[in-house]
């Protein structure tokens, strides 16, 4: 009887369909019918592969099936919820769904789950005002899904993904655009992993939760990146979170929310970083924040004065307007500031041990002023600001009272240690470890646009352009006096002193640990060192914004995401680094990459590869290139096309500094050799001809 039960089924399910698959394009009428009838008949647990074609709306799946699309459209022809799934352990994998209702009051959606352990997995939502919502569904699974939100205002748009009163839910890979929020209310022991949540409201609002992981996701360009209103036990780790401006702005935000873990973060470029509303509540749930790197924010830490119980440590605060703000004005006590990197710290280390030896004072009269009249960010980026900065540091009797103390403030930066590719982008292909695409990023951050806050994506109209003339005005001269550094109890770099003239290429060579790469970072300013570097005479410490005009960086290997196309990474890192969109063109140009702007960074060769890391470098055209090991993995003929492009970069006027261990590429580029051995300076020679092996 089962076998008969079962080929009944088969021939009725192939009768049902077989007008759909060669019918109308539409799918309208027969084909929502043959779909539910289809359902109807299955029994519970059977798997059914639904054939291409195009079935209207709605759906109602009322028991225990997977449905598998082979290239089906569901239509709701914009009326109300597209499938709604009523009964337990359903999956519905692979369809396209589009076109749902727009009415907010009935809250239509392109799939509503209303029972347990759904799993909602690989489909595509377009045109919808809801996209998947779960409603007392606990135990479901939402992942890798593509949700694209209503071109319709701000105030029309429904939830990308709602979580509501379902708990242990995961919600893993997917991408949402345009939608209004993520939303996780009244659930607990929800994880959201590995998501793209893209110009909204809100990237994630969570209400009344409990117990939620937020892990490597990337946040773009909403009006809030992360915002936790009366929940515990959140932690918030290894994120992405760039771009939030509108009418707030943050990139985290926390309100009535204890036990919240904050680390690992990279929050850059919003209006502010982290915003922080009465969390924690109680002295026993502290907030914790730490190894957040806080770039180019206006505003990196926004506290209510009355703010107690949250821990800062090991987070690196760089290049912000203003590190910490207090809303409307006040104190800050009760919170504690522990061994943070603060890149306007004058201090030294004379001991070593990577710890300044003065205390890091957060007392700006500008910040105050502020603070205490919001108003006033009108002017944020006018003459006006500037003098009043320059007057409180001519004149130190109007100082405020600091905002707070770091007794111990680190030397150098703690830069987080995410699988950057998860979290950047989430489409097929994505390298599983990229902590060099971390630290080009941060190096390209720390070297990029210098004042005020990097434009994501929009540039700020009232920034003058950092490229403006050869090298921003510079011509490319380096002096470096007893150069020093230490880690800890290990000398890298011992009093090392040379001159590279402008347009000059300066080769470092040496065995591994030689002290080459130290070098290189110490230029960049990204270490702190003894002795003194000047660029143009400029010092990298103290006028690091000049410097880092001035500046082009090639790291061995360029980890960009594999799914970036050449053109979008360009951009990217020019608006990171300040360069306005036309003068990508001329670099494009300049090194052949016409014909590969729309070409995967995954599909490139190394060679290539090098060519993209080499444009990114000359993005504003700085007068100085250093360059790690640049040719490193290339074979033997995209190394001689790479160093024909270095030579035509010195004739050009660039002036060269790079490591390297082909002998081929110091005859082929250089002019002087520096040979170091565990950090000294053992000799100079100059290319006359001869070859590497006679002077070395």
């Amino acid at each position: 009887m089962t076998l008969i039960r079962a080929l009944g089924i088969l021939l009725v399910s192939i009768a049902l369909l077989a007008p759909l698959s060669r019918g109308s394009p539409t799918g309208e009428g027969p084909g929502m019918r043959a779909l539910q009838a289809l359902i109807a008949s299955a029994p519970s647990g059977a798997t059914l592969r639904v054939p291409q074609g195009v079935y209207t709306g709605p759906i109602v799946i009322d028991k225990p099936l997977t449905l598998i699309s082979e290239g089906a459209v569901l239509d709701g022809q914009g009326q109300g919820t597209i499938v709604r799934v009523t009964a337990p352990d359903v999956m519905l994998k692979g369809f396209v769904l589009k076109n749902s209702g727009r009415s907010l009051a009935h809250e239509d959606s392109a799939i509503l789950v209303e029972a347990p352990r759904a799993i909602i997995e690989e489909n595509t939502l377009s045109d919808v005002l809801f996209g998947i919502y779960l409603k007392d569904a606990p135990g479901s699974v939402i992942r890798r899904n593509k949700i694209v939100g209503l071109d319709v205002s701000e105030a029309e748009r429904g939830d990308a993904i709602r979580v509501w009163y379902s708990s242990d839910v995961l919600i893993q890979e997917n991408e949402t655009y345009n939608a209004r929020d993520a939303i996780i209310w009244y659930s607990q022991n929800v994880s959201v992993w590995g998501n793209r949540f893209v110009g909204g409201r809100y990237g994630i609002h969570l209400m009344y939760a409990q117990e939620i992981r937020i892990e490597e996701n990337a946040l773009l360009k909403n009006f809030v990146g992360i915002y936790a209103m009366y929940s515990r036990g959140v932690t918030i780790a290894k994120n992405l979170s760039l771009g939030h401006r509108g009418p707030s702005g943050y990139g985290i935000g926390l309100k009535d929310s204890d036990s919240v873990s904050v680390a690992e973060n990279v929050i850059a470029d919003n209006s502010v970083g982290v915003f922080v509303d009465n969390s924690p509540s109680a002295p026993e749930t502290p907030v914790v924040f730490r190894k957040n790197l806080f770039a180019y924010n206006e505003t990196a830490v926004m506290m209510l004065p009355s703010v107690r119980g949250d821990l800062f440590t090991e987070n690196s605060f760089i290049e912000n307007f203003e590190h910490v703000g207090i809303a409307g004005g006040g104190q800050l006590v009760g919170n504690l500031w522990e061994r943070n990197f603060w890149g306007d710290y004058l201090g030294y280390d004379a001991d070593g041990d990577g710890l300044g030896d003065l205390p890091y004072k957060s007392e700006r009269l500008v910040e105050d002023l502020l603070d205490r009249h919001p108003q006033m960010k009108l002017f944020l980026y006018s003459p006006a600001i500037q003098a009043l900065e320059f007057a409180a540091r001519a004149l130190p009797i109007f100082q405020p009272q600091p905002k707070l103390i770091d007794p111990q403030p680190l030397m150098t930066p703690v830069l987080p240690t995410l699988e950057f590719a998860r979290a950047a982008s989430l489409r097929s292909g994505m390298p599983q470890a990229a902590t060099g695409w971390l630290l080009f990023v941060g190096i390209s951050l720390i070297i990029g646009f210098g004042w005020g806050v990097v434009r994501w994506l929009i540039p700020h109209p009232l920034l003058p352009s950092p490229s403006k003339g050869r090298g921003a005005g510079g011509e490319g001269e380096i002096v470096v006096r007893g150069l020093t550094k230490r880690f800890g109890h290990v000398i890298a770099v011992e009093n090392l002193s040379f001159t590279v003239r402008a347009g000059e290429a300066l080769a470092l060579w040496g065995p591994n640990g030689a002290g080459k790469s130290t070098v290189l970072h110490c230029l960049l300013g990204l270490l702190r060192y003894d002795g003194a570097i000047a660029l143009d005479g400029l010092d990298p410490h103290r006028q690091g914004k000049e410097v880092r005009r001035l500046l082009g960086f090639v790291p061995q290997q360029i980890q960009i995401p594999d799914d970036f196309t050449v053109g979008e990474a360009l951009l990217f890192f020019a608006r990171l680094k300040g360069v306005l969109r036309e003068a990508v063109p001329p670099v494009i140009q300049r090194l052949g990459l016409d014909k590969f702007l729309h070409k995967r960074i995954g599909t490139l060769s190394g060679g290539m590869k090098q060519r993209v890391a080499l444009a990114i470098a000359l993005l504003g055209d700085p007068p100085i290139l250093l360059l790690d090991e640049p040719t490193a993995s290339l074979d033997t003929q995209t190394r001689k096309e790479f160093l024909q492009l270095l030579n035509e970069l010195k004739s050009s006027g660039k002036t060269l500094i790079f490591s390297s261990h082909h002998h081929n590429e110091i005859l082929a580029v250089a002019d002087r050799v520096l040979v170091l051995e565990q950090g000294r300076l053992v000799q100079i020679e100059h290319i006359d001809g001869r070859g590497v092996s006679e002077l070395l």
